[in-house]
């Protein structure tokens, strides 16, 4: 890669708030896209409760190996379990809403409880209908990937250091994407107060940095957008306005220009530059650069390479 990276202080302000734009859309839309038809907040829990689970696979590069691939979930006896409480605290919600969610999750065979804690179970990382949200994430960071490289929003990124002969590690992607996610999202949920208040704030803010102009978003596109009930998003929204994080105008809610410049907005944007970068330095080092970049010429999608895993 020969584009300049745009994190740092002396980053250019536009191509970090436009990298930015790009970010916060992918993360709304791989938050909401109903991972296994589950709801927002469920769907997030879940991501939490997984990565949670995964930490010390992810730190042996012969785990990463043996569970790149699509159709190669951990097994339940390498995930480790993580407290309810710990879930809560890295997603600053109230612990019993947390408890209450992991309950039903559990009943609904999506989450699997016992007295060390949570566990994502390799059956339902398995089920057909979480695969297909994991194809849908996988077109998502690619088309996001293509975007910001041709805007030259990408810096130099490292070699593989994996072969790619087999195909793309779909599911060794997806947990780097969901680490990002993850972290992108604390740093809007700190910034916005919660997390429920963070994706309408992150969602507001998607399309008050749109490049081509910042649009006002009516609560119930909102609502309809995080698949959120209405009055809950309009109970939040209301809260920012409040706190002055953004402007209710009759078009809708936007995050101003004098907002967007405040120091500690544009902190975020370019330390969000940063986690952007690692992320696609990290899946460049797992070879799926390689892949993407392999596949470009053809113009299509990656479905058929997707199905050999890695």
């Amino acid at each position: 890669m020969g584009t300049a990276v745009v994190t740092g202080d002396e980053a250019a302000e536009p191509g970090v708030r436009r990298l930015a734009h790009l970010s916060l859309c992918f993360v709304i839309d791989s938050a909401t896209n109903g991972m296994a038809g589950l709801k927002t907040l469920d769907a997030v829990l879940i991501m939490a409760v997984n990565q949670a689970n995964i930490v010390p696979l992810t730190r042996d590069p012969d785990a990463r190996s043996r569970y790149g691939a699509l159709d190669a979930p951990a097994p339940d006896e390498e995930r480790r379990p993580v407290s309810v409480s710990a879930v809560a605290a890295s997603l600053r919600l109230p612990y019993e809403t947390v408890r209450r969610r992991l309950k039903q999750l559990a009943a609904e065979g999506a989450c699997t409880l016992t007295e060390r804690g949570a566990v994502i179970p390799q059956e339902f990382l398995g089920s057909p209908a979480y695969l297909d949200t994991t194809r849908v994430l996988h077109e998502r960071i690619w088309a996001f990937y293509r975007e910001a490289r041709d805007l030259g929003l990408i810096g130099e990124l490292p070699p593989s250091r994996y072969p790619i002969d087999a195909g793309i590690p779909v599911r060794g992607a997806v947990r780097l994407v969901s680490d990002y996610l993850l972290r992108t999202s604390d740093m809007f949920v700190g910034y916005f107060g919660d997390l429920i208040s963070g994706l309408v704030g992150m969602a507001v803010l998607c399309a008050s940095t749109d490049p081509d102009g910042a649009r006002p978003t009516h609560m119930s596109a909102l609502a309809e957008r995080l698949h959120l009930p209405l009055e809950t998003v309009r109970r939040h929204a209301l809260g920012l306005v409040e706190a002055g994080r953004c402007e209710r105008h009759r078009q809708g809610l936007l995050i101003t220009e004098a907002t967007l410049a405040e120091p500690r907005l544009a902190g975020l944007f370019r330390d969000n530059a940063g986690h952007v970068q690692r992320l696609f330095a990290g899946l460049a080092e797992r070879g799926v650069v390689d892949a993407w970049e392999r596949l470009r010429p053809a113009g299509g999608g990656v479905a058929g390479e997707m199905a050999k895993g890695a």
